[in-house]
């Protein structure tokens, strides 16, 4: 069970959206556990904290690097270069059809379905920075 974390500085007590959910239930143990630092901390407002999302993110997947791989890693076709250039409008149908790009995000999650292993590196990556930080 999450519990109450004391913040002194801004004089508060934070709970996340799922304690203060079980806190809310009367005489439940959260609504005690609530209710015993509500009296240690008369003055100290209560404070929901929204739990952050991690969002996977890759520093330097920029539209060129998405090229190189794309022409490193293409077929004899070159049909992944060519969908690429269509999503990004830089084909002769698209100049024709005044096509826009798509946006870079939308592009880098086809990238990435694309080519699953550039997520998968960077989140192994990811992981080198987060041990030696601990």
């Amino acid at each position: 069970m999450s519990t109450i974390k004391i913040n002194d500085k801004n004089c508060t007590l934070e709970i996340n959206k799922t304690f203060a959910a079980k806190a809310s239930i009367f005489d439940s143990k959260a609504y005690r556990l609530l209710r015993d630092a509500r009296n240690d901390h008369p003055t100290y407002r209560v404070v929901i904290i929204a739990q952050k999302t991690v969002k996977p993110v890759f520093k330097g997947l920029t539209y060129k690097y998405m090229e190189k791989y794309i022409s490193n890693h293409d077929d004899e076709n070159n049909s992944i270069m060519k969908e690429y250039k269509s999503l990004r409008a830089k084909d002769t149908e698209s100049e024709e059809m005044l096509d826009e790009s798509f946006s870079y995000q939308e592009i880098k999650v086809w990238f990435l379905n694309r080519y699953p292993q550039i997520a998968a590196h960077h989140e192994a990556r990811a992981r080198l920075l987060d041990r030696k930080a601990a």
